[in-house]
């Protein structure tokens, strides 16, 4: 388990504050990648998402700077150029500046400020929970060869947490779903077992969060038209049934390729999204996502691995959905973890 004394400075605040955000009812993701087209942009040391209502939804990006210089009046510059960038509802900085003027300015430009009397304060008791760091140490010892392109498995988190600032759409659900279905399907090797298991558990938690962004739009509409907003959603991602017609057309005719626009459409159409469809088109699934998606966080960063059996209702009805759609027997998946993950047997679990 890392210690408060391993850490660096500047991670050792991060961490604080993401366990004072996390209590505070927001969901937290620390150290998240901005890219562009592959190109990484800069990185936002918290992402806070939390759920106002049902029609609105809170993103808020978090600048930390722990320095004895931390040149304050900068970094709100900085915090407030992104959130526009991102189109956030809000943005804070937290400085070891204590001056009443770096307040009085965050103020004007509407910036929260956690100054360093704020930070002195803070406390930090990880209890269960294990911190970043401990998390990316196992993800960075195992590569994909095949479907990640000879990334290894800290990359592909990485990408995950990153389309949480600017994918909160179906395509980033679609693609997040795809990276749940591979780290479901590595559990059934018995030497990555564990570290698949916890990678999916937070990356279902990135689509819980995508996926509750969605149903803010849809949330009053009547029970047949959230189905088929859906089910055009997880079929065709951003574009839609029509617009992927279009693309569809424009790239066979370019292509002069023998496969016809017809029998492409055909192969999008008989793709089969009922069962998400059904499940996330119901009213009291769509008021619990962001609860699942803390519960998934929660479970993800225990130092204690939980076992898909021994999840609570919710959580285990959210996984035994996606075993089905991804065509995953749940009997036999559920049964991986009989062994390696009993009351008994905690060998392996902790990580230290």
């Amino acid at each position: 388990m890392e210690k408060q004394e391993n850490l660096f400075k500047g991670e050792l605040i991060e961490e604080k504050l993401r366990l004072y955000f996390l209590n505070s009812g927001y969901y937290v993701a620390r150290g998240v990648k901005y890219n562009f087209r592959e190109q990484e942009i800069t990185d936002i040391d918290l992402f806070l998402y939390g759920r106002t209502s049902s029609l609105s939804r809170e993103r808020i990006n978090v600048e930390i700077k722990n320095k004895k210089a931390p040149k304050a009046f900068e970094r709100i510059l900085w915090a407030k150029g992104l959130q526009g960038l991102l189109q956030f509802e809000k943005c804070v900085v937290a400085t070891t500046d204590k001056r009443e003027l770096i307040r009085e300015y965050g103020k004007k430009h509407n910036t929260i400020i956690l100054d360093g009397s704020f930070l002195q304060r803070l406390s930090y008791e990880l209890g269960e929970r294990i911190t970043e760091e401990d998390f990316l140490i196992p993800l960075s010892d195992i590569k994909s060869f095949n479907q990640y392109k000879n990334q290894n498995w800290r990359s592909i988190y990485e990408m995950s947490k990153s389309r949480l600032l600017d994918e909160l759409d179906f395509s980033g659900f679609n693609s997040t779903l795809i990276t749940v279905k591979y780290f479901l399907s590595k559990c059934f090797d018995a030497q990555k077992r564990l570290i698949a298991l916890r990678a999916a558990y937070i990356i279902l938690s990135h689509a819980l969060i995508i996926i509750d962004y969605i149903m803010k739009d849809i949330a009053f509409l009547e029970l047949q038209e959230r189905k088929e907003y859906l089910n055009n959603g997880f079929k065709y991602g951003n574009l839609g049934k029509d617009g992927v017609n279009t693309t569809i057309d424009l790239a066979v005719k370019l292509s002069n390729s023998n496969i016809s626009a017809y029998a492409v459409k055909k192969s999008l159409e008989s793709t089969d999204v009922e069962l998400l469809k059904e499940y996330f088109s119901k009213q009291e699934i769509s008021k619990i996502l962001f609860t699942l998606a803390i519960d998934f966080e929660k479970i993800a960063f225990n130092k204690t691995l939980l076992a898909p059996n021994n999840l609570d209702n919710n959580l285990k009805s959210m996984l035994a959905i996606l075993l089905d759609y991804f065509q995953i027997n749940r009997k036999t998946f559920f049964e991986l973890f009989e062994n390696t993950l009993s009351p008994t047997n905690t060998e392996g679990i902790i990580l230290t």
